[in-house]
């Protein structure tokens, strides 16, 4: 999504070339705005048809320079046009997420399900410390996400996590994006955040027939159901993003499971040795909702540990290194 600043300085700037060029028809004072505010989210949108509604009736008023056209019809279309541009935001925000969907939990524990190519996903979030999960529908029916753990007193903040969070979702959001460019993408923002901070991390991409690709930075843990048992699966991996300078990648190899599952760090800790065999839920579990929660309980009673997420409909997996470039921090 455009962010606020942005979509209002081009509002701006686009009137003041408008008028400096001397352009009185309204698609020049609208449509610039409209493609601002369409990109931008519902409350921006609004916020830009409403500036550029007054830009426009300051160049009518006070017309030191020539401004949009007075003439009622040519400043009804400027308006409709404007009134228009924050619904059409809505609409692309509610299709571009309406996949995403909200399952039943307790109130510690939030649940979120989505489609993943033939099959579907749930992600579940418990918000313990350091914690990462995102989720970014793709078009055409795929699926991308983030699950992962920061370390360093900058990172592990709201504003860092979110951070993180807001550019992965940037990054994810193009069809055509790759595993490596989403490991990029956040290693330029961990490094901008805290050159001294790194974050472990899975990320997961499936594609609309349900293939998967994997590259897992750091140590977060990926499994599949084999029978009625989860095992690791062949994902090697490589260091902890920002914690190393950029390297060569390995290339990719397939690991096939008709169920996934993917936890971060704190799993592994609050489990111990025990943590392979609590994962045996993935291949008990029939609801992906459900057994992601289940991954979610704290060891012996304990608070609950996240984020996790459970990956269902027969797909194949092609692992991938986070890089080889030396041992992770």
């Amino acid at each position: 999504m455009l962010p606020m600043r942005a979509a209002l300085a081009g509002t701006t700037g686009n009137a003041m070339l408008m008028g400096l060029a001397e352009v009185s028809t309204p698609v020049g004072w609208v449509l610039l705005p409209g493609l601002l505010g369409v990109s931008a989210r519902p409350r921006t949108a609004a916020l830009v048809s409403a500036w550029a509604g007054v830009l426009v009736a300051l160049s009518v008023v006070v017309p030191v320079i020539p401004g949009h056209r007075t003439d009622p019809q040519a400043l009804l279309a400027s308006a409709a046009s404007l009134a228009a541009v924050p619904f059409l935001a809505w609409a692309r925000r509610r299709t571009r997420t309406a996949t995403v969907t909200r399952a039943a939990a307790p109130p510690d524990v939030a649940v979120f399900t989505v489609p993943a190519g033939p099959g579907s996903a749930a992600l579940a979030i418990c918000g313990t410390a350091g914690e990462i999960g995102a989720a970014v529908p793709v078009p055409g029916g795929g699926l991308r996400v983030l699950l992962g753990t920061v370390t360093g007193a900058t990172l592990d903040t709201p504003a860092g996590r979110r951070a993180i969070e807001q550019a992965f979702h940037r990054a994810a959001a193009g069809p055509r994006r790759t595993l490596p460019h989403l490991v990029d993408a956040l290693e330029k923002v961990v490094r901008d955040l805290a050159p001294a901070g790194h974050l472990r991390a899975t990320i997961v991409d499936v594609d609309r027939a349900g293939s998967v690709r994997a590259v897992r930075c750091g140590s977060p843990d990926l499994v599949v159901a084999a029978g009625h048992r989860a095992e690791p699966a062949a994902v090697p991996e490589g260091p902890a993003i920002g914690s190393t300078e950029p390297g060569e990648r390995a290339a990719p190899g397939p690991v096939t499971g008709r169920r996934i599952a993917v936890v971060g760090t704190g799993f592994t800790d609050a489990h111990g040795e025990r943590w392979l065999r609590v994962l045996d839920q993935v291949a008990a579990g029939d609801d992906p909702a459900r057994t992601a929660q289940l991954l979610t309980r704290g060891a012996r009673g304990g608070r609950r540990t996240g984020p996790a997420l459970v990956i269902d409909g027969g797909t194949t997996v092609a692992g991938m290194t986070g890089g080889a470039r030396g041992p992770a921090a």
